[in-house]
């Protein structure tokens, strides 16, 4: 309440530490520190006796709250474990792209369509809806857009988790997009004839 309401609002939390002092347990590990190890056993064998119960276990949020949560994460979205670069195109206009992969593809849109675009996380001009097998509701946005095609693009280096799935149910739900997925093989296709 102090933070939220009251005179806590301005407090900095990280005042003790904008003189480059470091937190003592910045990167440590299990694996490396013994007392993290350590500490990290006991905290499980509490868990696993019922000595400690989880403060979430067994709850779930509400779907708004569900809902509002992946909004956010959406927007904030920073990406993977890629590398991020700063792409310039032609027309001098910058771009932050993530991981070698797009910065390919980009090369390669220069040549296709100089009007293309990196789409931000969350734009809503520029997401589509859909529906997963729970009947839960989504946002997605693909990595790139072309307005001379009036067409996007996904570039995918690996399918994490349910990606594949999830793709598939993207372009089924919204037939009136063009949403081309542009995986290893395409990306060398396309270098192939835009050299």
């Amino acid at each position: 309440m102090w933070r939220k309401h009251g005179d806590g609002k301005n407090h900095n939390p990280n005042s003790g530490y904008d003189n480059g002092r470091t937190a003592w347990n910045k990167g440590l590990t299990k694996e490396h520190d013994p007392s993290l190890k350590k500490a990290s056993e006991t905290y499980k064998a509490k868990v696993k006796s019922g000595e400690i119960v989880p403060s979430f276990l067994g709850k779930h949020h509400s779907k708004e709250t569900s809902e509002r949560i992946s909004a956010k994460l959406s927007v904030n979205n920073k990406g993977g474990k890629c590398k991020w670069f700063e792409y310039q195109k032609k027309n001098g206009t910058f771009f932050n792209l993530q991981g070698t992969w797009e910065v390919r593809f980009a090369v390669v849109l220069d040549k296709i369509d100089p009007d293309w675009i990196k789409i931000g996380v969350g734009k809503k001009s520029h997401s589509f809806e859909w529906i997963d097998e729970n009947k839960q509701s989504h946002s997605y946005t693909p990595d790139f857009y072309c307005p001379n095609l009036n067409k996007y693009f996904e570039v995918k280096g690996y399918w994490w988790g349910d990606d594949k799935n999830k793709m598939q149910q993207v372009i089924s739900q919204n037939q009136n997009v063009q949403i081309e997925i542009v995986l290893k093989k395409d990306l060398e296709a396309y270098e192939k004839i835009w050299r």
